[in-house]
């Protein structure tokens, strides 16, 4: 099994942060090495994770990411925002027939490995594996604010987007590294880092696509998790969304282990 390199980027929000590394341990069978790319330099969770970079001021999210690049050792490898939750995914209450019938050897070896328990990481390695014309996958959040989610029922594994978020999103390393990573901005609008690799791989040839059924929580709590004294433009959110953001806020409508709607 190929192991993959797992970045999470964090920027105050602690308790998100606690949250989005307590579901990746529990949740993840197969093997990663797990980086924390500090903003700020709080080292509350240096030792929860197998490398901790922290920087003593906010260096912006295309800087973490560039720093992501020049780490990754893997074919592939993970970038994350510090509030999301991965699925807990059982293999045979998960898989279709269909999909059982076409099982790639990685998936086997899994399952004989980790006794039936089939999870997100693997799920979506094996998707870069027979997509070789992908440069990168993210999991689907419970909800998109502002934009159309995916029918879970719809047959197709990965959907091809214009543009796939942070969202434990995988991507081909050399694939971005020739594409040139991210731009050197500090301060970048919403949205920003991704319409930026989103585009230069697509412009080097490649595919990028979100998962149809895997699922991650992308929680919402008060300010999206900031201290109260920084308002959503500080953050870059449009404060015209609190609403919409409050409206999926309940837990209760998503199944607890695969964030499906009930």
């Amino acid at each position: 099994m190929k192991q993959i390199d797992v970045f999470i980027a964090t920027y105050q929000r602690q308790e998100l942060t606690r949250n989005t590394l307590k579901y990746l341990k529990e949740r993840t069978t197969y093997p990663y090495r797990l980086f924390l790319l500090d903003n700020g330099g709080n080292e509350e969770f240096k030792d929860q994770v197998d490398y901790y970079v922290g920087f003593s001021k906010n260096m912006g999210i295309h800087a973490l990411w560039n720093v992501a690049l020049s780490l990754a050792e893997s074919e592939y490898f993970i970038t994350s925002d510090n509030d999301i939750l991965v699925p807990d995914l059982g293999f045979t209450s998960f898989m279709t027939s269909e999909q059982l019938a076409r099982q790639t050897a990685t998936e086997i070896a899994i399952r004989t490995s980790a006794g039936e328990r089939f999870d997100w990481l693997s799920r979506i390695v094996g998707f870069m594996d027979e997509r070789p014309d992908y440069g990168a996958i993210s999991l689907h959040p419970h909800i998109f604010i502002g934009a159309t989610g995916i029918d879970p029922q719809d047959p197709e594994d990965v959907k091809e987007r214009n543009m796939c978020g942070a969202v434990m999103r995988i991507m081909r390393t050399e694939a971005v590294r020739k594409a040139g990573g991210w731009e050197h901005k500090i301060e970048a609008g919403r949205n920003h880092e991704e319409k930026t690799i989103c585009s230069r791989l697509q412009t080097a040839g490649y595919k990028v696509g979100i998962t149809s059924r895997i699922r991650a929580f992308h929680p919402f709590p008060p300010n999206w998790g900031y201290p109260p004294e920084f308002s959503p433009e500080m953050q870059k959110h449009n404060p015209q969304l609190e609403q919409e953001v409050q409206r999926f806020g309940n837990r209760d409508a998503y199944d607890p282990k695969t964030f499906l709607p009930k």
